[in-house]
């Protein structure tokens, strides 16, 4: 996921633009375990472990390969995930389902981790659009947002994340998340004006419906790449985890749609 040494390297960034000499002691930091597993709908469960190294350290970060993992749902069955390569592992018989919770727990050779992630039904994006932003004297190209209209249930609190892809490749550096706490229709239509599209990209959204935890998860994350652009404080978001380890395990459904920006 690679959010953990973007934090420090604001940092440094930020530092370029001070007249000030300032010297700071940065010590190293003890390896934190970093977790990042999904499991989708109709999918097998798959998580990747590595740990976190230190800023200075140019060496590629260390992985987790001798973990024991397993998942369960929440009609007990479970598994033993297999260890494949570079800190992945995959399971082979425990498929995401809607309305199943399911449970991950990871022990390593110091200690045990687990979480828990309830998947809901796919969710419904009906058509995507676009739309042209007027903003004046800061672009030399005409920029685009694009809206996404989704179905939403009106009497079930949800929890959305998309994605988006330019041209063939995800942007991966933001999380677009949405929650129709405060808002009761039938249909959605987002635009995240975050992201600037143009004229001639092939723009790919991918709409997850996620859980709660899942949700302030990744507005945490956010919160991060925000705070480290705007010079602030930079933090680790918390993990759905137990304490003691960085990032996620969420089961998720997903749908998508593809436009092109004619």
């Amino acid at each position: 996921m690679k959010k953990y040494t973007l934090i420090l390297l604001a940092l440094s960034l930020t530092c370029l633009s001070c007249e000030e000499i300032i010297d700071v002691d940065l010590q190293d930091a003890s390896p934190v375990l970093v977790a990042e597993g999904s499991i989708m709908l109709n999918g097998t469960c798959n998580i990747r472990l590595s740990y976190t190294s230190d800023y200075f350290d140019s060496a590629t970060p260390l992985v987790e390969e001798n973990a024991t993992i397993s998942i369960s749902d929440s009609e007990d069955r479970s598994e033993i995930l297999e260890y494949t390569a570079d800190g992945n592992y995959k399971g082979s018989i425990i498929t995401g389902l809607p309305g199943h919770t399911y449970t991950l727990t990871i022990n390593t050779a110091s200690r045990e981790y687990t979480t828990s992630s309830r998947m809901y039904s796919k969710p419904e994006l009906l058509q995507l659009d676009y739309e042209m932003l007027d903003i004046p004297h800061y672009y030399t190209d005409t920029i685009y947002t694009i809206k996404s209209a989704i179905v939403d249930d009106l009497f079930e609190e949800n929890y959305y994340m998309f994605r988006y892809h330019r041209n063939g490749e995800m942007l991966n550096d933001f999380y677009s998340t949405y929650s129709d706490r405060l808002i009761a229709h039938d249909t959605i239509v987002y635009s995240e004006y975050s992201l600037a599209f143009y004229h001639g990209d092939t723009v790919r959204v991918e709409l997850f419906s996620i859980d709660q935890g899942v949700y302030n998860y990744f507005n945490l994350v956010n919160d991060v790449l925000f705070s480290a652009m705007n010079s602030s404080t930079p933090f680790n978001p918390a993990s759905n985890f137990s304490p003691n380890i960085l990032g996620y395990f969420m089961a998720a459904s997903r749908d998508s749609q593809t436009i092109i920006i004619d």
